[in-house]
């Protein structure tokens, strides 16, 4: 099978079973709130983000090995796959203790990072749940990866989807049947193990030599690249954490628990995006992985303008419709109670699209592997995040934090990781990437105010008018960067490629 017909397939399976299980998780939030009050929704971020610290050694060790696969996996060498996938196995056992012990040690410490600690029975208990269910998960999803690197995601998306899917179903019928919340953590749990367990046996069936072949010493220069990079990864995945993953933590410390799960209502729509097009991005990852090991660079420049025109396309459009719409959607499915202001929405989505645009970038780096090269960024993105965060949560709360996140990213990611991809992978001038960058946030930033002016004449309030509104979003948006982009190579050959894919 070709690398687009794998990325077609591995695109087509992932889009129909996280929609849909994006759907399911909107009506889920819908019953919980019925049943369980806001700060339960706020505990679920803030552990969450506790649970991310832990993490960040296993990220850094996984997706260096992942992409150690790449190469081995193209030529088709058994025996180096064997042998990584044994190193895989040993450190994720130690990563599934560590976070066990580690876990347990910080539920002391929990009444420090919430403030005005909610009166919710055996709180400490939930959060015990929370680690066991992270720690299990390592036992068995280190196979995960080979599938992956692999370019056969579609698998991992049938067993999960299918299991996400029944899991959220399940879940909330026995909330709603017992209105305990440890009966549908305890579930979920469960679930969670049993669908790691069946997809690691799924790759023992898809790569039986993982059993047959005995596992050897790695070659040191393997072993070094692999420390080096998870080295560099550990301090790109702390950065990741205090950018994104402190945001709940602060807002805990400086708001309160209850502004975490009145926050969290958006994330939700915002993480549900992500997570449908982060399916695009773990397609495209395997297959530019091998592409970059085996062509030169001015083969692969190509690849990258093509997919960072389509990103800038999606990711501008999906910002325009955030700042628009977000706050007519959380009125209509849970309430005007739940509504942050629009001030907070435009944060939101300007860190959605900051984010966002970053990906094209990131998916390149992680194939030519460039994480030692930029590993002075991360620490400078955690003290710029920090600093302003803390600093502007005092006058302005949530907004102060969201506006810290935003700071960070534009003063450190918006430039030090083009730079490096340029100058490391593709051995060119940066300049023609930032020339194309501020030419789409220009287009960006003009869609976004034709949208405004043209929703601000409907009602504010009302299925109709969200209705209308959305039409105005998807109009405005994709009729302006069709009449912007429709002359470019790169616009052409998707249209290619969908006429392809149709006959």
């Amino acid at each position: 099978m070709s690398r687009t017909e794998n990325f077609l397939k591995n695109i087509k399976s992932a889009f129909a079973f996280q929609a849909l299980s994006v759907i399911i998780n909107f009506v889920s939030r819908k019953l919980f709130l019925m049943v369980l009050t806001t700060e339960y929704l706020g505990l679920n971020g803030i552990f969450s983000n506790i649970l991310s610290m832990l993490s960040l050694s296993e990220m850094g060790i996984g997706s260096a090995i992942t992409y150690s696969l790449y190469k081995p996996l193209a030529e088709g060498d058994q025996e180096r796959v064997a042998s990584l996938m044994a190193l895989y196995r040993r450190a994720y056992r130690i990563m599934g203790i560590l976070t066990m012990l580690l876990g347990g040690a910080l539920a002391p410490f929990l009444p420090l990072l919430i403030r005005d600690m909610p009166d919710i029975p055996h709180i400490y208990l939930i959060y015990l749940i929370y680690v066991l269910n992270s720690a299990l998960s390592y036992f068995y999803s280190y196979k995960h990866s080979l599938i992956a690197a692999d370019q056969k995601r579609y698998v991992l998306t049938a067993y999960y989807g299918w299991q996400q899917l029944a899991t959220a179903i399940v879940q909330i019928s026995l909330l709603l049947w017992t209105r305990n919340y440890f009966v549908y953590l305890g579930f979920q749990t469960a679930a969670g193990l049993a669908g790691n367990i069946i997809v690691s046996r799924k790759a023992d069936r898809l790569y039986p030599y993982l059993k047959t072949i005995p596992p050897k010493e790695l070659d040191p220069e393997v072993r070094k690249s692999i420390s080096q990079n998870a080295k560099a990864l550990i301090l790109h995945r702390l950065s990741w954490f205090v950018v994104f993953g402190t945001d709940n933590l602060l807002m805990s410390a400086f708001v309160g628990a209850a502004a975490v799960g009145l926050y969290s209502n958006y994330t939700m729509v915002t993480s549900g995006l992500k997570s449908i097009y982060e399916q695009l991005f773990k397609a495209l990852t395997a297959g530019v992985g091998n592409l970059s090991a085996e062509k030169p660079p001015e083969e692969v420049l190509p690849v990258f303008r093509r997919i960072d025109l389509f990103f800038s396309w999606l990711y501008g459009f999906s910002a325009v419709s955030l700042a628009v719409l977000l706050n007519p959607f959380i009125s209509l499915w849970l309430g005007a109670d739940y509504q942050l202001s629009q001030n907070i929405v435009w944060l939101i989505a300007l860190n959605f699209y900051a984010t966002g645009m970053r990906k094209t970038v990131l998916t390149f780096r992680t194939a030519y592997g460039l994480y030692w090269q930029e590993r002075f960024k991360p620490v400078a993105e955690s003290l710029v995040n920090l600093a302003t965060s803390i600093i502007l949560a005092i006058p302005f709360g949530v907004a102060g934090i969201l506006a810290g996140t935003l700071i960070s990213t534009m003063t450190t990611c918006f430039w030090v990781e083009p730079v490096i991809l340029y100058k490391h992978g593709f051995h060119l001038p940066v300049r023609s990437y930032f020339q194309q960058y501020a030419f789409n946030t220009l287009v960006t930033l003009l869609t976004a105010a034709l949208a405004w002016y043209l929703c601000s004449l409907l009602p504010q309030s009302g299925l109709l008018p969200f209705l209308g509104k959305m039409a105005i979003c998807a109009l405005a948006g994709n009729l302006t960067y069709l009449a912007v982009y429709f002359r470019r190579e790169e616009f052409h050959y998707f249209i290619d490629l969908i006429r392809q894919y149709l006959m």
